[in-house]
C-alpha cells in the first residue's frame, strides 16, 4: 500500500468477517497508487495526516460505498 494510505473495511454489526478477495485487495492497493490520489494524499502529508480509504459492505460482504477521509497518522 502506498505510504499515506490505510484501507479499512467496515462491516455492520453481527456479519461475518469475510476477508476481502485478491482482487480486491489489489484494486484498492491500485487506488491508493492512482494519479489522482496525489494531491489528496500531499495535502493529508501536510498536516500530519494520512488518507484512509473506508469500504463499507454489506451484511454479505458486496462493497457498498468507498469513503476517502484525513485521519492522524
Amino acid at each position: 500500500m502506498m505510504d499515506g494510505v490505510i484501507v479499512r473495511f467496515r462491516r455492520p454489526t453481527g456479519s461475518s468477517q469475510q476477508e476481502p478477495s485478491e482482487a480486491m485487495a489489489e484494486a484498492l492497493r491500485r487506488l491508493g497508487e492512482a494519479e489522482e490520489m496525489k494531491p489528496l494524499v500531499a495535502n493529508a502529508r501536510k498536516s500530519g495526516r494520512k488518507v484512509a480509504i473506508e469500504v463499507f459492505q454489506s451484511r454479505d460482504g458486496q462493497p457498498i460505498l468507498i469513503h476517502f477521509k484525513g485521519e492522524r497518522a
